[in-house]
């Protein structure tokens, strides 16, 4: 079994209150954990307006797997919403 748990920071564009963050960021949350299958939650700049720290968990049985999924959750994310993912950290 392989575990694979990445933080992503994103920098939301066109956020001008919480209420517009909140939107973006459960709409991510919710696609890609109905898509993916992954454990996913906002987990760090919640007051922030126009920054957020995602953290997701991947579990399968070959890291490469867990490598493309968190691959493909990257590019989804970022070609189908208003955000930029300027740093990303794997947690061990």
């Amino acid at each position: 079994m392989k575990v694979l748990a990445v933080e992503l920071y994103l920098r939301l564009f066109d956020s001008y209150s919480l209420k517009d963050k909140r939107s973006v960021v459960k709409s991510i949350l919710a696609k890609m954990h109905q898509r993916y299958n992954v454990s996913i939650a906002e987990v760090a700049e919640q007051d922030m307006l126009n920054q957020a720290v995602i953290g997701l968990a991947v579990v399968n049985s070959s890291s490469l797997l867990c490598r493309q999924i968190v691959d493909k959750i990257i590019e989804e994310i970022e070609a189908n919403y208003p955000v930029e993912i300027y740093q990303i950290n794997e947690i061990e």
